[in-house]
C-alpha cells in the first residue's frame, strides 16, 4: 500500500477571515459497524489526504503507515490507503476558507483536516454566515493545555514571587527596569518573550485569546465581549504583554526546535525568557526531541541544559481539543473510512503513542482536557491531579476583534529587506527544462518582485520599512527607513525599479546592514533583516566569511538584531545563508529547491516579525 505523504512544513497562509460558508466544513459523524468485521479487501482503495498541524504531523503519518498495513477495508470490501500532510493549523484553514493550492500546501487538497484547535472554525467564521455550533465541535483524538513555559532558572524566579502568577504576574517581571538585572540575574539581560503569530499558529491563537482572555477579567472582572476586547484599558493590558516580546513565529513546533538548537550551546543568556506553547511541546522539549520525530522518542538521549517549567496562568488555560474534521468534499466512502481511521487513532496503542508524544486523552463533551499522563505529569513535574482552569472558548465575532485587536497592539517592527541583484537574478527560476507552471518561465527576479510586495502586505502602519539591493560593489539604499503608513506605493515602485547585474558581494553587505540597523536600533521595536540571495560571495573570501560571522553573532552583543535569511535557487550558499540566521538567532527559509515557492517563503519569514 502506498505510504502516507511526509510532512511540508513551513508553508504560509493570507490573513484569515474569509467565509466559513466557502470553507464547508462538515463533521462526518457516522455510526458504522468495525470495518475490520467487512469481506477481505477487494478493487481499487478509497484513498484520502489528512492535514495534521506541524506538532502530531509525523506522528500521525506513522499511524497512517500503520492503518494502511493493518488489512482494514470499507463495506464494500474495498481497501483503504490514507496520506498525511503537515501544514499549520493557521495555513491550512486560510487555504480551506478560500481555495485549495496544491502547489502553495505541497500537498493535495484534504479530505480531513486535524488542526491543533477547534478555534480555528470560529476564526474563519463571518458574523452572519452559517457556522458550526458550539454544540457541535468535531470530536476530539486528543488535547493540551496551551502554557507559559521558561527555563527553570527563570521560572524559579517568578514562582517565588507569584506562587500562582498570572498574566499581570509576568508583565510585572518585565516591565522592571534593567530586565533581569532587577531579579538578581543581570547575565539574563532584558525579559524577553516568545510567542507565535495567531494569523498563522494555533500557540500564538491560544495566546492571544488567554491574555485578552486575562486583560477582560482584570479590567473588566468579566469574560471578554466584543466591548471589553476593545476597551482602551484592556488593550493597553495586552500591548504590555506583547511589548516584551523578541519576535513573532509562525510554528510553535519550528519554534522550539530553535530554542533547543540555542539551549544546546549552554549560553549565560537564554533565548528567551518565556514562550507561549502547548504543554506537550514543552514535554518534548524536556525529553530532548523538540522536533516530535517518533524514531527519536523511544529513547531520547540529548536533554537540555535548561528544561522548560510549565505554568498555567491563574487566569485561566487554554484547552487544545485536536478535533478530527472531515471537509465537506469527502465522499460517502471517505467519510466511512475517515471515520474507522478516527475510531483506530483512539485504540489503545495509538493512544498510548499520543500520550508518549505528551498529549493529554481527548477533551470530554464539556470541553475539559483529559488528566495528565504519566509521562507527561513526569517531564513537567506537575500533580497527576492538577486541576486546570479551561478558558470557554469566545464567540467567533469576538475571536475574530482579539485577532484584530492583536494586530493592532502587537510590538511593531523595524525591518530592513536586502535583496541580491547580482547578474544570476536574471537566470530562469527553473532551469531543469521543466515546465511545471507558468513561473517555470520567469526568472527569479521576476518572481522576486511580487513575493516581496506580498509579504510587504503583512506590515501593520505602526511598522517601518527599508529596502537595500546589493550586487557589486557594495548595496544600494534604495529606500531609507521609513514607517509604512508613509511608504507603501512607494515599496512598490522600488521593487518594480530593481535591475540585475554584477556579482555577489555578500559578506560585506551583511556587515554594513548589520552595523546600520544595530546602530539605529529601536529597542521598543523588533528589530530585523531579511536578507535573499541566489549565490555566494564574490570572489570566495574565508576570512571575509569568517568576519561576517563574527558580526552578526548574538552570543558576543548585547544588542543584537536577527538576520531571516532566504537562499534562493540551486546556486545559493545555504551553509552560510543558514549560519547567518543561526548566529544571530533568527530562522532561515528555504527557496533553494523550490524557487517558484518564493512568494510563500517571503510571507513565512515575514510572519516572524
Amino acid at each position: 500500500m502506498a505510504q502516507p505523504t511526509r510532512t511540508r512544513r513551513g508553508k504560509a497562509g493570507l490573513v484569515v477571515g474569509a467565509v466559513l460558508g466557502v470553507l464547508a466544513l462538515v463533521v462526518a459523524v457516522i455510526t458504522v459497524d468495525r470495518l475490520t468485521d467487512r469481506p477481505s479487501a477487494t478493487g481499487p482503495c478509497v484513498e484520502f489526504e489528512v492535514s495534521a498541524s506541524t506538532e502530531k504531523d509525523q506522528l500521525i503519518a506513522d499511524m497512517a503507515t500503520a492503518y494502511n498495513g493493518s488489512g482494514r477495508s470499507t463495506r464494500a470490501g474495498r481497501c483503504v490507503e490514507v496520506s498525511v500532510h503537515g501544514l499549520t493549523s493557521g495555513t491550512a484553514a486560510t487555504m480551506l476558507s478560500t481555495r485549495w493550492d496544491a502547489d502553495e500546501a505541497g500537498a493535495p487538497q484534504p479530505q480531513v483536516w486535524l488542526p491543533s484547535t477547534s478555534l480555528w472554525l470560529r476564526v474563519v467564521a463571518e458574523p452572519g454566515k452559517p457556522s458550526i455550533s458550539v454544540d457541535d465541535v468535531p470530536p476530539s483524538i486528543a488535547s493540551s493545555a496551551v502554557v507559559l513555559a521558561m527555563p527553570q532558572p527563570m521560572a524559579d524566579v517568578l514562582l517565588e514571587r507569584a506562587p500562582q502568577p498570572g498574566w499581570s504576574d509576568l508583565i510585572e517581571l518585565s516591565k522592571a527596569p534593567g530586565g533581569w538585572a532587577a531579579h538578581g540575574h543581570p547575565e539574563w539581560g532584558e525579559f524577553v518573550l516568545g510567542r507565535d503569530n495567531p494569523l498563522f499558529s494555533s500557540s500564538g491563537l491560544g495566546a492571544t485569546v488567554a491574555t485578552y482572555h486575562a486583560a477582560s477579567l482584570a479590567v473588566t472582572g468579566g469574560e471578554p465581549t466584543d466591548a471589553t476586547v476593545s476597551d482602551p484599558r484592556v488593550s493597553a493590558f495586552v500591548h504590555d504583554v506583547e511589548s516584551s516580546v523578541g519576535s513573532y513565529g509562525d510554528d510553535a513546533a519550528k519554534y522550539a526546535v530553535q530554542i533547543y538548537e540555542e539551549d544546546r550551546k549552554n549560553p549565560e543568556k537564554p533565548f528567551v525568557s518565556a514562550i507561549v506553547m502547548q504543554e506537550q511541546l514543552v514535554h518534548l522539549y524536556n525529553l530532548g526531541v523538540p522536533d516530535g520525530d517518533p524514531a527519536k522518542l523511544a529513547n531520547p538521549s540529548e536533554k537540555p541544559n535548561r528544561p522548560l517549567t510549565a505554568i498555567y496562568p491563574k487566569d485561566g488555560t487554554v484547552v487544545f481539543d485536536h478535533p478530527f474534521i472531515v471537509l465537506g468534499g469527502a465522499t460517502l466512502e471517505q467519510r466511512e473510512a475517515a471515520d474507522d481511521f478516527r475510531a483506530f487513532l483512539l485504540e489503545e496503542d495509538q493512544r498510548a503513542r499520543l500520550s508518549d508524544a505528551g498529549f493529554r486523552p481527548p477533551v470530554d463533551a464539556e470541553g475539559r482536557a483529559g488528566q495528565p499522563t504519566e509521562q507527561l505529569g513526569r517531564t513537567l513535574g506537575l500533580s497527576p491531579n492538577q486541576a486546570l482552569t479551561p478558558l470557554p472558548p469566545p464567540t467567533p465575532a469576538v475571536l475574530q476583534r482579539m485577532v484584530k485587536g492583536w494586530e493592532e497592539t502587537r510590538k511593531p517592527a523595524r525591518v530592513l529587506i536586502v535583496l541580491d541583484v547580482s547578474g544570476s537574478m536574471n537566470e530562469p527560476a527553473v532551469d531543469d527544462g521543466t515546465t511545471a507552471s507558468p513561473a517555470s518561465d520567469k526568472s527569479k527576479i521576476e518572481l522576486l518582485k511580487p513575493a516581496v510586495k506580498e509579504a510587504a502586505q503583512l506590515l501593520g502602519d505602526a511598522d517601518s520599512v527599508a529596502l537595500w539591493s546589493f550586487s557589486s560593489p557594495g548595496h544600494t539604499e534604495v529606500l531609507p527607513m521609513t514607517p509604512v503608513r508613509d511608504v507603501a506605493d512607494r515599496l512598490d515602485q522600488a521593487v518594480d525599479g530593481l535591475v540585475a547585474k554584477g556579482n555577489t558581494d555578500l559578506y560585506r553587505t551583511v556587515i554594513e546592514a548589520h552595523r546600520k540597523m544595530t546602530d539605529e536600533i529601536d529597542a521598543r521595536s523588533i528589530n530585523a533583516i531579511v536578507l535573499l540571495t541566489d549565490g555566494a560571495n564574490f570572489p570566495d573570501d574565508p576570512a571575509g566569511r569568517d568576519r561576517m560571522l563574527a558580526t552578526v553573532d548574538a552570543q558576543q552583543s548585547e544588542t543584537s538584531v536577527r538576520i531571516f535569511t532566504i537562499p534562493y535557487g540551486k546556486g545559493a550558499d545555504v551553509d552560510t545563508l543558514r549560519q547567518i540566521a543561526v548566529n544571530s538567532k533568527a530562522l532561515w527559509f528555504d527557496a533553494k529547491t523550490s524557487p517558484t515557492d518564493i512568494s510563500d517563503v517571503f510571507v513565512s519569514a515575514f510572519s516572524n516579525l
